[in-house]
């Protein structure tokens, strides 16, 4: 059985994915991280909204800001095309039919958030290079979650929905494990993840 498909059975037996309404994830890097597609497909016979990246221009130059957007069903998820690294992606021209995971359609600077408009995750998958034992992730370096989490908590907290953060799973390979005694060090920016998910669980 390999590794990606372990990994999925694992996902799938956590309380917090059999309770998630509402899921995010990363679509994976191809021979860099575990895939993530048999999780985004059993999501849909699962009845679960999926959420995933769309990188874009920020309001300063050369800046890029994470959203994440609904995909509609199984045949939207097999039309993505890949980008630069091969991860499959959203098209432009569809982003503005796509439902905001922090309230909304589309994109926008500041999600509308009220009483029709609020964050509506209750799961996030958090890619990473390395994880350690206290749940601490090494991210890729560019902190497109740290930010993305904090807007999240910002538009939480400014809602009235009642909504908790989302629970925060890591999915790793072995050899992305630290081993006990080393750790990642962490700024008061990043964030934790709740759970790390690997093939040996």
């Amino acid at each position: 059985m390999g590794k990606a498909t372990i990994i999925t059975k694992h996902v799938l037996q956590l309380p917090a994915y059999q309770d998630a309404k509402s899921v995010a994830i990363f679509l994976s890097m191809p021979g860099r991280e575990v895939s993530t597609r048999d999780i985004v497909l059993q999501a849909f016979d699962d009845g679960k909204s999926v959420f995933v990246p769309y990188l874009h221009a920020g309001k300063t130059p050369k800046s890029r800001i994470m959203d994440m957007l609904q995909l509609h069903d199984k045949d939207d998820f097999h039309s993505l095309k890949p980008d630069a690294w091969g991860i499959p992606s959203i098209p432009k021209d569809s982003v503005g039919r796509r439902r905001n995971a922090l309230g909304g359609i589309g994109i926008s600077d500041a999600p509308e958030t009220g009483k029709d408009h609020y964050p509506i995750l209750d799961l996030i998958f958090m890619p990473s290079v390395a994880f350690d034992q206290s749940h601490c992730r090494l991210g890729h370096g560019r902190g497109f979650y740290d930010r993305y989490l904090q807007t999240y908590k910002t538009a939480l907290d400014s809602s009235t929905a009642g909504q908790k953060m989302p629970h925060l799973v890591g999915i790793a390979l072995r050899q992305q494990m630290l081993p006990p005694g080393e750790t990642i060090p962490v700024s008061e920016h990043d964030w934790k993840v709740d759970r790390v998910v690997t093939p040996d669980d």
